[in-house]
């Protein structure tokens, strides 16, 4: 079954409000995301770093030295310049295609790229880092996509997910990731012009991996308010 939900509105509100606090609710819940996991610091390795016009985040727990670390770092960062190089000739395809007919590419289909792009950098990253010899577990995120692989110290990979629209007392819910990848994806204000207890602002959607995550919940965006409930529970029972 893949585990999604539905972020709400706690009541209704006129377009140019939500226009005015998307931007602040969409940083909101991207910081809203935190690794709680316990972990055993004596094996614990931190990488971090900037890629696909995000940032981007790797936690292991690993039997490693220092020289390896150093070693899988750089061969995380070759994966990830691999990828702005796709992004480079993919952006300058779609800008030649535009002005082939005398247009400027479209604002909307840069972060388009990068959110593919992003995705396909966790799954990638987590599926190299897995078959890692040394590696015990480890958890990958780029622009708010996270996969986690294995089990850390204290159990399952726990992450505090921000639901837009809750009350303070219930804007956080808890869940494990083992083995699975979590995806938040936002409903463009402009597609919600009347946003009331109906209307999904965000969903975010639990599957075996990435990828699989990132379509599912591009699915339940485009349904709209109507039949996004609908669609959700179809994919509960077809998965």
């Amino acid at each position: 079954m893949t585990p999604l939900a539905l972020g709400r509105h706690s009541g209704p509100a006129l377009l140019e409000s939500a226009r005015l606090v998307f931007p602040a609710l969409l940083a909101a819940a991207v910081l809203a995301i935190f690794l709680t996991a316990c972990r055993d610091q004596s094996n614990a390795y931190f990488i971090q770093g900037a890629a696909l016009g995000t940032g981007y985040h790797v936690t292991l727990h690993a039997d490693l030295d220092t020289t390896q670390v150093a070693i899988l770092e750089a061969s995380i960062q070759g994966d990830l310049a691999a990828l702005e190089r796709l992004r480079s000739e993919l952006e300058h395809i779609d800008t030649t295609a535009f002005r082939l007919f005398g247009l400027a590419l479209p604002t909307p289909s840069r972060p388009g790229i990068d959110r593919w792009l992003q995705v396909i950098a966790v799954d990638r990253l987590t599926q190299r880092l897995a078959t890692h010899d040394g590696i015990e577990a480890v958890m990958v995120e780029v622009g708010g996509v996270l996969r986690g692989h294995g089990v850390p110290p204290g159990g399952g990979w726990r992450v505090s997910l921000g639901q837009v629209g809750l009350p303070a007392a219930e804007a956080s819910r808890q869940v494990r990731l083992q083995d699975v990848a979590l995806v938040q994806r936002f409903v463009n204000p402009p597609r919600v012009p009347f946003v009331s207890l109906a209307s999904p602002l965000a969903v975010s959607v639990i599957a075996a991996d990435a990828g699989s995550a990132y379509y599912q919940a591009e699915m339940l965006v485009a349904a709209g308010p109507d039949d996004a409930l609908t669609l959700a529970n179809e994919m509960e029972i077809a998965a």
